[in-house]
């Protein structure tokens, strides 16, 4: 040997070991943990639009209702209500069963800001053939949101 005791031999080699072992666990840790992802509507008005049209166009109703405002999703739910209560036939369940019957846009769509101002956002859709829908958006704790006009309950909808 080098003429140092056995343990100082040891030591040093085990004090190597862990040093590698906690970079490799740090760099794991770096690297292997990705942030949560932010909730649909985050990003922004576009963001919040783009995600809806998706939604629609993948058929998952669920995730495009989470993207309208508070009064939209309590509007339709109105609708539907005094739908089914005037007993017409085929009605709905829910409002959002009623919104996303025929609302899909057709193909890949063009989305961009017409304007904004402080929490309230104009947001234009063109879809593949051409038709133009224009969306007002709203931020409701954080997160901006659809907000469509729909027919008041009253309006013998």
């Amino acid at each position: 040997m080098d003429g140092r005791p056995p343990e100082v031999i040891a030591s040093r080699a085990g004090n190597r070991y862990c040093a590698r072992m906690r970079r490799a666990a740090l760099l794991l840790c770096l690297f292997a943990c990705k942030p949560a992802a932010p909730p649909p509507g985050a990003a922004g008005p576009v963001e919040a639009v783009q995600e809806f049209a998706a939604a629609l166009q993948r058929g998952d109703p669920a995730a495009a209702y989470a993207l309208l405002s508070s009064r939209t999703q309590q509007q339709a739910d109105q609708l539907a209500a005094r739908a089914r209560a005037a007993g017409a036939g085929g009605v709905p369940e829910s409002g959002r069963q009623m919104l996303f019957g025929s609302a899909l846009p057709e193909g890949k769509v063009e989305v961009h800001e017409v304007s904004r101002q402080g929490d309230v956002a104009q947001v234009q859709v063109v879809d593949k053939p051409g038709r133009a829908r224009t969306y007002r958006v709203v931020r409701e704790g954080g997160v901006w949101k659809l907000d469509l006009d729909l027919p008041a309950p009253d309006a013998g909808g």
